[in-house]
């Protein structure tokens, strides 16, 4: 366990926000803990855009060196993950853009590569659970941007007003995105008939 010289807290209880300014003053090697926080729900995002573990493996690689060639113009009064899933985003976005054929059928239900470690089988019982698959189908048929809130929303418990920093959209249009796509999600899955 590593320990921060200048306080008892071990490092990887400090906060993102303590540990970015930690890496602003010199400490390199402290951006290892803030990559392995997040690399999990980054390379889940670059892995729903291009279904290919490799590819969504050097995307993720791609997101934490921008993330540290641009970290002293971080503001360390806001928080480090909706900053860091911006980017993430934008990156995502900018490869699908380049990548005109699209790989993105409903039979390709493995959103997120087999975690690592003691996670993995927890992650593929779930993806054995016919539920967890038909939800995974009826969110392929959300448009991207839509499916990342609701997966931030209800997945990672990320705030309303983090959701508008990220998506770049006021709070009640991130309420109001979430709210249709639920809507959707019900109709699909066989609740009520969502009207168009």
């Amino acid at each position: 366990m590593k320990y921060n010289t200048h306080h008892h807290k071990p490092m990887e209880e400090e906060s993102d926000e303590e540990l970015v300014h930690q890496v602003v003053r010199g400490s390199i090697q402290t951006y290892s803990l803030l990559v392995a926080r997040y690399e999990r729900p980054v390379f889940n995002l670059m892995y729903r855009f291009c279904r290919s573990e490799s590819q969504a493996a050097d995307l993720c690689q791609d997101v934490f060196l921008r993330a540290y060639e641009r970290l002293d113009r971080f503001d360390r009064t806001r928080k480090f993950f909706p900053w860091l899933y911006t980017m993430a985003m934008n990156l995502a976005k900018d490869w699908q853009r380049s990548h005109v054929r699209k790989v993105r059928t409903l039979d390709q239900l493995r959103w997120e590569a087999p975690a690592a470690g003691t996670d993995s089988q927890q992650e593929e019982h779930l993806l054995g659970n016919e539920e967890i698959k038909r939800l995974y189908s009826a969110l392929d048929v959300l448009p991207d941007t839509t499916r990342e809130m609701i997966i931030l929303r209800y997945r990672r418990e990320v705030s309303v007003r983090e959701l508008a920093e990220i998506f770049q959209l006021s709070e009640s249009g991130v309420k109001m995105r979430i709210s249709r796509a639920l809507e959707r999600l019900k109709s699909v899955l066989g609740g009520k008939r969502h009207e168009e």
